[in-house]
């Protein structure tokens, strides 16, 4: 990956290949069949796939980008993401953006990046999978400015 690669562009690209993943990990939870559901209260859930997709999400984009505030959806216990879950690719079809000339010179500690692992999580646990979303914004100075939509059973075949 090019340095002349803008900071914005270069998170973006990240987030993307991070929450496919995240829809990798969602789809293997599902697959497995344990759901590790957990009542959070006012008919809020939480499952296995919520917190280890928030692992790999959050794992992976502290590694590139240590400075950058992150800021997950769920509260989980452990902060050890395994090893293979930390992806460290960048999408190069998001890094031939065009950054926006007022983003070209920020610093990492200028953005927050705002993780919903698995949107839909209800629906989840009822077997509509099409409703499951990964979420992931993208904010520079407390303006949103980019997000990944990632949805994991879209056109899915299994597997």
């Amino acid at each position: 990956m090019a340095q002349a690669t803008h900071l914005l562009v270069r998170i973006l690209a990240s987030a993307t290949v991070s929450a496919n993943y995240a829809g990798k990990i969602i789809r293997d939870v599902m697959n497995k069949g344990d759901l590790g559901i957990v009542d959070k209260g006012k008919n809020d859930l939480q499952t296995e796939a919520d917190r280890s997709a928030q692992l790999s999400i959050i794992g992976s984009l502290s590694r590139q980008f240590p400075n950058v505030t992150i800021i997950g959806e769920e509260e989980v216990s452990t902060c050890q993401c395994p090893e293979e879950w930390i992806m460290t690719t960048s999408d190069p079809e998001v890094l031939s953006l065009a950054c926006p000339d007022q983003y070209h010179d920020l610093s990492e500690s200028d953005v927050t990046v705002w993780v919903d692992p698995m949107d839909g999580t209800s629906e989840y646990t009822q077997g509509l999978l099409d409703h499951v979303t990964v979420l992931i914004g993208i904010a520079v100075r407390e303006k949103t400015v980019a997000g990944v939509i990632h949805q994991p059973y879209y056109n899915y075949q299994g597997g």
